[in-house]
């Protein structure tokens, strides 16, 4: 048998009804204060986050286009290197011909200083044939005295005279 209940029973039983909900409505509002709290925190962070995206997009970027610069400046490194060590194996190409030329002249060099001293000893030697000046003199001092003529004086013509060999062929 259910026993009726009193006026002031029921009032009880209601006030602790709503005192129950309104606790329980208080904790959730207490815990949509605290989610309110974590979605304002999580948007700051979100918004952070995003921002710091943004910078380093930027920054990628950036190093990306450091990337590309260094890439074409490291080809054109490479391309300079590479016409340089042409020069450089040109140029050793060169001075290798060069220094068998030197090598080739300096052949030739000692081969005509031999065949020059060979010749200035051919001088000397032909120089001590030649007559000194002293000779010189003696042999005009000769000439000179053969050349005069010795006038003798002609006594007779009745031997025979002596006739050059032009003379004769000349009158036969």
């Amino acid at each position: 048998m259910q026993q009726e209940m009193t006026f002031a029973q029921a009032l009880n039983e209601a006030k602790q009804v709503i005192v129950q909900q309104a606790a329980r409505i208080k904790g959730d509002a207490d815990k949509l204060k605290v989610q309110q709290e974590l979605l304002v925190n999580q948007g700051a962070t979100i918004s952070e986050s995003d921002r710091r995206i943004k910078e380093q997009t930027g920054d990628l970027e950036r190093q990306a286009q450091e990337i590309r610069d260094l890439n074409a400046r490291l080809h054109e490194a490479i391309s300079g290197r590479e016409q340089a060590e042409t020069v450089i194996n040109r140029q050793g190409e060169k001075i290798t011909t060069l220094e068998h030329s030197v090598a080739e002249l300096e052949q030739r060099t000692a081969l005509q200083a031999e065949q020059i001293a060979d010749l200035r000893r051919e001088q000397e030697s032909l120089q001590e044939r030649l007559p000194s000046q002293e000779d010189d003199e003696a042999l005009a001092a000769m000439a000179a005295l053969l050349n005069k003529k010795v006038t003798a004086p002609l006594t007779s013509k009745s031997g025979p005279t002596m006739r050059i060999a032009s003379e004769h062929a000349q009158a036969a």
